[in-house]
């Protein structure tokens, strides 16, 4: 379970300050899958980026499965950031130079694992979604779909509870979108707890539950979109 209470975040340009984020609270149950809405601006991201220990907030407190995140040091944070979450990006982050193979892999190198094990997890993600054929090829000839998939494996590979996605549709097409919410409302029915920003109602009808913000804040926990 992820809880969140009294969270805010405020950005320094010089001599402006303002506040991405204003006393946000929020309960994520074990198995949910929540989609956070809102206009530009309104913090969306930046929430999903201090929950998932990406960045730290100024002021409040965010505890998952009862561990306070911020009493954790900065080793742990980032042992825990790679074997419980992961993490789907609108710009995938691929290396372009390497196979698909080895991003897949990146997260057990960085958790340590080596060996024949590495290969079947590796080959067990992307069966998963359904690009098995494109194992030994580079990221930079894929098509943004495939990117795409291929960044939800490596996000699946060291089996983690949450998956964290932000805008995970942005740059892909319809058919392409529509892949990846199947993906992702399989993943969510194994048992993963799915956190994802977006902008688009078509994808966030696909959740258990909208959550919308505005100006740092959240106005409604339980958005209702009719024909859902």
């Amino acid at each position: 379970m992820i809880s969140i209470k009294g969270v805010t975040k405020q950005f320094v340009t010089g001599k402006e300050a303002f506040w991405a984020l204003n006393g946000v609270d929020l309960e994520i149950a074990d198995g949910e899958f929540i989609a956070i809405c809102g206009k530009s601006g309104s913090g969306k991201s930046t929430l999903l980026n201090i929950i998932g220990t990406l960045d730290t907030a100024t002021g409040g407190s965010i505890s998952i499965d009862g561990v306070e995140i911020s009493s954790l040091s900065q080793r742990k944070i980032a042992e825990f950031r790679n074997l419980q979450i992961g993490f789907i990006f609108q710009s995938f982050y691929l290396e372009p130079g390497y196979s698909v193979y080895d991003n897949v892999e990146l997260p057990l190198i960085l958790a340590g694992k080596t060996g024949r094990r590495n290969r079947e997890k590796v080959e067990a993600a992307l069966e998963m979604v359904k690009l098995s054929h494109k194992i030994k090829n580079r990221a930079s000839t894929l098509s943004g779909g495939e990117q795409q998939r291929v960044a939800i494996a490596r996000a699946i590979i060291n089996d983690p509870k949450y998956i964290f996605a932000d805008e995970p549709c942005g740059n892909l097409d319809t058919a392409n979108s529509e892949n990846i919410m199947r993906i992702l409302k399989d993943l969510h029915a194994s048992g993963k707890t799915i956190l994802m920003v977006t902008h688009d109602e078509s994808d966030a009808k696909k959740a258990e539950r909208i959550v919308v913000m505005s100006d740092g804040k959240i106005v409604d926990y339980d958005h209702k979109i009719s024909m859902r």
